[in-house]
């Protein structure tokens, strides 16, 4: 079990045959300012409760998103466990077993890039952690140009891997954030979020954090993952559809400054007019 000291992370190589398209590739747009999420990069995780759509960002992440498809298609998370998970903190899941994690390749972290010419949508307003932060593809990003650094941020919903002390020591362990935990940001990397699905992710069972940093104690069990598969492995006419808002468009815009400004009357005593990077979801839809 890769872990540290209640912290986290992971990761990968290993080739493929048809890589994915990066979000920063121009993909599919649609008119009402959505765009198509490359099957590649659609991951489904089934739960006993329910289904959960990843999407896989190998813009910031490339090696560990062409690492977890490898997995994925190799089916080692196929009846596999969420054996640590923490209420407010994470859902952990994979392999456990040292023995067995060890025969995976460990991978050089990817926890921040240099700032790219990829269209950044800022958030408009200061942020407790980053000098900037915004979205970029609908990923949740901070920028340092002092730095000439970006990031994707520890959101609830966001997909990283598990790691020990070496920041390199990422290997096949997972996990989704449950609350924000933005002092991990640069410090573990996040390659992707999940779309749809988080209420089942929510539903998970519980360890207790102050009993081996929260590893669900035997006889008690974690929930299984009925399966995990790629939508670009299943067949054309069965595979799931999921397009994701355009960050920037006018859609995105006008639904932060709906968020942004309440003038509703409830509000008697206005809010002030910010907005927390992680309070505000980018939509997701599945096309029928």
């Amino acid at each position: 079990m890769r872990v540290l000291k209640s912290v986290l992370v992971a990761a990968g190589v290993l080739g493929l045959t048809c890589p994915a398209i990066s979000q920063s590739d121009n993909p599919p747009q649609t008119s009402d300012g959505y765009r198509l999420v490359d099957p590649e990069n659609l991951i489904i995780l089934t739960l006993e409760t329910g289904e959960v759509v990843i999407e896989l960002n190998d813009d910031f992440a490339p090696g560990h998103a062409e690492q977890i498809r490898q997995f994925v298609r190799d089916g080692i998370y196929d009846r596999q466990r969420f054996y640590r998970v923490i209420d407010g903190f994470v859902a952990q899941g994979g392999l456990e077993n040292e023995q067995r994690i060890a025969v995976y390749p460990t991978i050089q972290n990817e926890n921040d890039r240099a700032i790219s010419d990829a269209d950044f949508a800022p958030l408009g307003n200061a942020d407790l952690f980053a000098p900037e932060v915004g979205h970029i593809g609908g990923f949740a990003v901070a920028r340092d140009e002092e730095l000439d650094r970006e990031w994707l941020l520890h959101c609830p919903g966001a997909l990283a891997l598990a790691r020990d002390a070496d920041p390199d020591s990422g290997s096949t362990e997972f996990y989704i954030v449950l609350a924000p935990q933005r002092y991990l940001d640069r410090n573990l990397t996040v390659f992707g979020r999940v779309l749809s699905g988080m209420q089942y992710v929510q539903k998970l069972k519980r360890g207790d954090r102050a009993v081996a940093s929260g590893v669900i104690q035997a006889p008690e069990k974690g929930d299984q993952m009925l399966s995990v598969k790629l939508a670009a492995d299943i067949l054309e006419d069965e595979r799931p559809v999921w397009e994701v808002m355009q960050t920037p468009s006018e859609q995105w815009e006008a639904r932060k400054t709906q968020a942004r400004v309440r003038d509703d009357p409830f509000f008697y005593r206005k809010p002030p007019e910010v907005l927390d990077v992680c309070s505000i979801e980018v939509p997701a839809r599945e096309v029928k």
